[in-house]
């Protein structure tokens, strides 16, 4: 069946997968093609296929050991860096289920999800555990696993590296050393995996109408095809080298460069922290081919005094951006700094595992235009129940390999958004002749931050654990550098009137939710706009916001 998009389809990529091996077993196939290549540097220190495969095995035996059961949930509480990508992969071997979690959580939101999911076992970085241990409820969590940066740094970094990985390794008598429990046991083979379309790989946290966090259920089967997927689409082979800044807890960072490079041999430059000059500085010296990130990212880098005068990106052959729109302005300036690159853009989700919707075809960059569907996908624009024609506004609506097969414990949610094999996004779109995607907005009150989705409900329910605040109401605001920041307005409890500032409750935010979460502007009012039946009308808030134009105060 031909598709609109047949003509700009890249002549080297198929139309169809053959998907049969998880994204563990092809480091195994790399470890024995290539075993002396290079496939994690961090800083300096070099880990080589046949490394990487030995060490997966033997943290695979150690979940084993400590009793680890195909379907149990083991989180990952940790920024970039070799371990992450060593647990990732042992948990798949052992048979259980990976639950990323974002390092900048505070132990609220940190407890939901641990909770939610039902994770048995976390691994964590040291400098993290000062959350997990204030959690009150551990419903189902049974050991922690710590580990450092320092773990895995060599002697002389070849890089800047962060503060948190010069603290001192912190330990504590109640959990239990990575480094001593793998060193503990063989690396003989396992792979407790049976079935790629029916097993879940990946409980992958996301949001969706209510505004809290909901686990999206990824097999196998998606995973690896939206890694697959992604080798073809942008030609990565083997002689390639990523720049692993990206978050790996994000479902971006996860597949399009920690697995995308695991599955095609390729050399992952891992940096657990961006920083514009350090991110240079990786690029010029490891000879870096492919850069991703937010537009956020994009915008830092090109703000470096000097950048063509002090670092050489021109190994660079693909610069991509995704996790937020980018303006036409911004793609501009990266072809004029790196005029033989190819750029692009990708809108996906973690529904789709990031992969799974739109992608640009590479050297075919239509400005305004996200791309076409990827290799299996099928999307259409739908308003009312009926598909629209070209050009016309509509729901973006997907079929793919590499989706969700569903939300964790939430049927009701589920049903909401599957219908007859097909995801409803409640994002807004439009397609032009060449089946170009165009995305124009998120969902109704959906938060884009740095390429983060912020939920203003989930916002909202913890500033109410503030014992001064009695209304509160979330809306995004433009940010010219994020894209979007949270804005709450409060009411405030008579008796705090007068007492509390503004100031007081973004140090508040700033204890107790990550730094992309936590409201940027709060403003303080005698009471909210609501409808007849109570409810708070956000909507004139937003126009209300509309008319005062651009934010020039924040925290």
């Amino acid at each position: 069946m031909e598709c609109r998009w047949d003509k700009v389809w890249p002549h080297w990529c198929p139309k169809v997968l053959n998907i049969n091996k998880t994204i563990s077993e092809y480091v195994n196939e790399w470890s024995k093609l290539r075993p002396d290549s290079i496939a994690l540097s961090f800083y300096g220190r070099d880990i080589t296929y046949r490394q990487l495969d030995s060490l997966i095995n033997k943290l695979a035996n150690a979940f084993v050991y400590l009793g680890t059961q195909p379907g149990d949930r083991i989180g990952l509480f940790m920024q970039n860096c070799p371990q992450f990508v060593i647990a990732y992969c042992a948990i798949q071997r052992a048979g259980g289920i990976a639950v990323p979690l974002n390092p900048m959580f505070k132990s609220l939101e940190l407890e939901h999800e641990t909770n939610d999911a039902g994770i048995k076992i976390l691994l964590c970085l040291d400098s993290l555990y000062k959350e997990v241990k204030k959690i009150k409820s551990k419903k189902s969590l049974e050991a922690v696993i710590l580990t450092s940066l320092q773990d895995f740094l060599p002697d002389e970094p070849s890089l800047q590296i962060p503060e948190e990985a010069k603290q001192e390794k912190m330990q504590y008598t109640e959990t239990i050393e990575l480094l001593d429990l793998i060193n503990k046991f063989s690396d003989e083979p396992v792979n407790r995996v049976k079935d790629l379309h029916s097993t879940i790989a990946l409980l992958q946290y996301t949001g969706g109408t209510t505004g809290m966090p909901k686990g999206a259920m990824i097999t196998h089967y998606a995973l690896s095809y939206a890694a697959i997927a992604s080798m073809y689409w942008y030609r990565f082979r083997e002689n390639d080298v990523f720049l692993g800044v990206p978050p790996f807890f994000h479902i971006m960072g996860e597949v399009v460069v920690m697995c995308c490079a695991l599955v095609s041999g390729a050399r992952n430059i891992i940096l657990s922290r961006f920083s514009p000059e350090v991110a240079a500085e990786a690029i010029t010296k490891y000879r870096c081919t492919f850069l991703l990130g937010p537009p956020t990212m994009m915008i830092a880098l090109l703000g470096i005094p000097e950048l063509r005068e002090k670092y050489d990106l021109s190994s660079l052959r693909i610069v991509w951006t995704g996790g937020a729109p980018i303006s036409t302005e911004l793609q501009a300036q990266i072809k004029e700094v790196l005029p033989n690159v190819a750029i692009g853009e990708g809108y996906g989700l973690t529904e789709v595992t990031s992969q799974g919707g739109a992608i640009t075809p590479l050297y075919r960059y239509k400005p305004g235009f996200v791309g076409i569907p990827n290799i299996g996908v099928e999307m259409k624009i739908m308003k009312d129940g009926k598909e629209v024609g070209i050009n016309e506004e509509g729901e973006i609506v997907i079929r793919s390999p590499a989706m969700f097969i569903g939300y964790w414990n939430k049927p009701q949610e589920t049903e909401e958004v599957l219908k007859e094999g097909w995801f409803y996004t409640g994002d807004i779109g439009l397609m032009d002749e060449e089946g170009y995607l165009k995305f124009l907005g998120r969902r109704k009150e959906v938060i884009k931050c740095s390429g983060y989705s912020v939920f203003p409900v989930e916002i909202e329910n913890m500033l109410y654990m503030h014992p001064a605040i009695k209304e509160v109401a979330v809306i995004g605001v433009e940010d010219p550098y994020r894209g979007e920041s949270p804005k709450a307005f409060i009411v405030l409890k008579e008796e705090y009137i007068g007492k509390i500032s503004q100031e007081d409750i973004i140090n508040w935010c700033k204890d107790n939710m990550a730094s992309y979460k936590r409201p940027r502007f709060i403003e303080f009012r005698k009471d909210l706009p609501k409808s007849a039946a109570g409810k708070i009308l956000k909507r004139v808030l937003v126009e209300e916001e509309k008319k005062k134009g651009e934010h020039s105060n924040g925290f």
